[in-house]
C-alpha cells in the first residue's frame, strides 16, 4: 500500500501546474501577474512615455511582498529623479539661467513619467501649465506691474506668438543664456540705439526692415506714408526699446500697445486710437500726432 502512495504521489509532482496564485497575487488562467492588472489607467494616454509603454521595470524596481511602497525613491524608482530620466534623456546643457524646477531636478513638476495628453508629456497644456506658477503679480523691468495670467484672459489681445505656439515661442522651459529663460536676445535697457542685433527675439517672427528702413511700403503698418515710424522711435538720440510702447504679453488696445508709457518713476496714459487708415497718440512725450498709411 505505500509503494502505491508513493507512486501516486510521484505521478503528482510530474504533472504540469499553472502559476500559483497566493495571497495578494492576480492570475487570469495561466497569464502571469503584471502592473496593468491594478495600474491600467496609467496607460490610457493619448501620448505615452516609451518606457511606460515599453515595460514597468525600465523605471521601477520589482517590489515583492512590500508593494506598494513609498519609501525614499517613491514606489521604487531604480534611482532619483532627475538622474533616472537621464538614463535616456540627454542632460540638457547648464546654461547661465536656469528654470527653478529644472534646476531643483523636479521633473515632474512640469512633466508626467507615464503619458500626457499634451506635448512632451506635459501635465497641461501651454500655457495653462507656465500659469499654475506664473500667475502672479510681479513688476516688470518698467514700473508696469503686471499679471501674465490676466494679459492673457477678459479683454485683452494675447501676443500671437502666445496664441499660436505657447510660452515656449519665446521661452525656454529648461533654461536659457538670456534673462527670463528668453528663446533669444532682448535688451533690459527703456533706451538704446536700434541695432537689430539686440532684438534677436522679436526678429525671430518680425521683419528686421521696420527698425533699419526709413522708409518703407511693407515692414510696417506704422508708417506715415512711407515714412516708417518704428524707425524714427527706435533710431536716434532716445531710440526706445519696443515695451516702451508695446506690452509683450498682451494689452486690450490693438497691436499690442500698452495703456500707459513708463518715464522714470512715473507713467502716462498712451491715449491710442486706431482709425481706418491709421491712428493717432499722446503720451505725454509729444502732443497727439496722427499718422496715414
Amino acid at each position: 500500500m505505500g509503494q502505491i502512495h508513493f507512486i501516486a504521489l510521484l505521478i503528482l509532482l510530474l504533472l504540469p501546474h499553472g502559476p500559483w496564485s497566493g495571497p495578494g497575487k492576480v492570475s487570469a488562467g495561466n497569464q502571469e501577474p503584471s502592473c496593468q492588472d491594478c495600474h491600467s489607467d496609467l496607460l490610457e494616454f493619448e501620448l505615452m512615455h516609451y518606457p511606460a509603454e515599453d515595460a514597468c521595470d525600465n523605471c521601477h524596481e520589482p517590489t515583492g511582498a512590500d508593494h506598494p511602497s513609498a519609501d525614499s525613491l517613491g514606489f521604487r524608482l531604480m534611482d532619483e529623479v532627475p538622474e533616472l530620466c537621464y538614463y535616456c534623456h540627454e542632460e540638457p546643457m547648464q546654461q547661465s539661467r536656469t528654470h527653478v524646477p529644472h534646476a531643483s531636478g523636479k521633473c515632474l513638476a512640469c512633466h508626467d513619467a507615464h503619458g500626457s495628453e499634451a506635448g512632451s508629456l506635459l501635465r497641461r497644456t501651454d500655457p495653462e501649465l507656465c500659469l499654475s506658477c506664473h500667475k502672479q503679480e510681479y513688476r516688470t523691468d518698467s514700473t508696469e506691474t503686471s499679471n501674465i495670467g490676466r494679459l492673457l484672459g477678459g479683454n485683452y489681445r494675447a501676443h500671437s506668438a502666445i496664441e499660436l505656439g505657447g510660452c515656449m515661442s519665446c521661452h525656454r522651459a529648461h533654461g536659457s543664456a538670456f534673462r527670463a529663460l528668453l528663446a533669444d536676445g532682448y535688451p533690459e535697457e527703456d533706451y538704446l540705439p536700434g541695432e537689430p542685433d539686440s532684438f534677436g527675439l522679436c526678429f525671430m517672427c518680425h521683419d528686421p526692415d521696420l527698425m533699419s528702413l526709413q522708409e518703407t511700403d511693407r515692414a510696417t503698418g506704422f508708417r506715415d506714408g512711407q515714412r516708417n515710424l518704428h524707425w524714427l522711435h527706435m533710431n536716434g538720440n532716445k531710440a526706445r526699446n519696443c515695451r516702451m510702447c508695446h506690452n509683450i504679453h498682451g494689452s486690450p488696445l490693438p497691436f499690442l500697445i500698452e495703456q500707459r508709457v513708463g518715464f522714470g518713476s512715473w507713467e502716462m496714459p498712451m491715449n491710442f486710437t486706431v482709425e481706418e487708415e491709421g491712428g493717432s497718440c499722446m503720451p505725454g512725450c509729444h502732443a497727439r500726432l496722427s499718422y496715414r498709411r
